[in-house]
């Protein structure tokens, strides 16, 4: 009786161990678990590495099959074209079969061939034993090239004044009628000569020039004071025309001393005629205006080549500037002479006709 007391004890000790036991199982477990998984992690990526060669090889072994098929193909038909090529060369070689040919009508067509050639053999010797005179070549064109040339220099005198250009033409003529071989050209090439003389003595008018030198001066109109060189004339004329006055009174008597005295002080002068009337306002620029155009207006009448019309609107500028006193300034004495330049120059000088040369190389031109 005395040891049942430990009986609980020896059981609760026998579960306890157990239950150790138990736990210590269940740890062990999941430890193999645990690497169960990492193993199956870590085998995954070879087991799927040797699925995918295993496809790619499986893929190759087809193109492999399918290569060796086409190569197969391929070496029946090399096979096919060396028996083809074979063949030709066997026929190649082979003899030709001989072709009759009729010729008979070639033979004929070369017989008459020959003898033709023949003939024409026995032509070319008898004219190459023959003297045949040189021929002269023809040049009555270059008479009518001279008419030409002489027209049209003409034309360019008539019309257009150009000197040089004429001359140049008319040199031309004469060297084409040089070349023509002509023996009566000595009358036209004297005449185009007498031509040349009289053109090369002409004064060329030199237009550029004018019309620079009027668009100058229609600048030098614009810088101009017209109402400072008005009072400059006006003080000039009413020192130049004025005279003293000598008042003549006896000495007797209050009102000759009176006289004596302020003449003593003043000194009395006499104007002899009215001044000119002063610039109103804005009249100024009407009067540039105007002058410009003048010249403007002999510009347009020197290149229309108009001389009565270049004349005189230089002529009404010069009275312009005279009416206006500015011709007797400096600057108005200089506008004064270039305006006398320009007037003397004569824009249209007579030119000589060439309508002798003209017609004495028409006598020689065929009809």
């Amino acid at each position: 009786m005395a040891d049942q007391p430990e009986t609980p004890k020896i059981l609760e000790e026998l579960s306890k161990g157990s239950a150790k036991a138990g736990s210590r199982t269940s740890r062990q477990q999941k430890k193999a678990r645990r690497r169960f998984l990492l193993v199956l992690a870590l085998f995954s990526p070879i087991l799927a590495g040797i699925i995918y060669v295993a496809y790619q090889q499986y893929i190759l072994q087809q193109n492999i099959s399918s290569l060796s098929n086409e190569n197969q193909q391929l070496s029946q038909t090399v096979a096919n074209q060396n028996a083809l090529i074979g063949q030709l060369q066997e026929q190649l070689q082979a003899p030709a079969e001989p072709i009759v040919i009729d010729d008979s009508a070639v033979r004929e067509v070369e017989t008459t061939l020959n003898a033709e050639i023949a003939i024409l053999q026995q032509q070319l010797a008898e004219l190459q034993s023959q003297t045949i005179p040189a021929a002269q070549p023809n040049l009555e064109w270059k008479l009518l090239e001279a008419e030409f040339l002489v027209r049209l220099a003409n034309q360019k005198l008539q019309l257009e004044s150009d000197v040089s250009s004429a001359m140049l033409l008319l040199e031309d003529a004469d060297i084409a009628l040089l070349e023509s071989g002509n023996n009566s050209i000595f009358s036209a090439r004297q005449s185009i000569a007498s031509d040349l003389s009289s053109l090369r003595s002409l004064d060329v008018v030199d237009r550029e020039g004018i019309y620079i030198r009027l668009s100058n001066l229609a600048e030098q109109i614009e810088e101009i004071d017209l109402l400072g060189s008005m009072r400059e004339n006006f003080e000039n004329r009413r020192s130049a025309e004025s005279e003293p006055i000598e008042i003549g009174t006896d000495s007797g008597g209050f009102i000759d001393s009176t006289y004596d005295f302020l003449s003593s002080v003043f000194v009395w002068r006499e104007w002899q005629e009215n001044p000119t009337a002063m610039l109103a306002a804005g009249q100024e620029s009407t009067i540039k205006q105007s002058l410009r155009l003048m010249l403007e207006q002999a510009q347009f009448a020197m290149v229309s080549q108009d001389a009565e019309l270049y004349a005189r609107s230089l002529a009404n500028s010069k009275s312009w500037l005279e009416r206006y006193a500015v011709a007797e300034t400096s600057v108005g004495q200089a506008l004064s002479r270039e305006l006398d330049q320009l007037s003397s120059i004569d824009i249209s000088p007579s030119l000589p006709s060439l309508d002798a040369s003209l017609n004495l190389i028409a006598q020689l031109t065929p009809d």
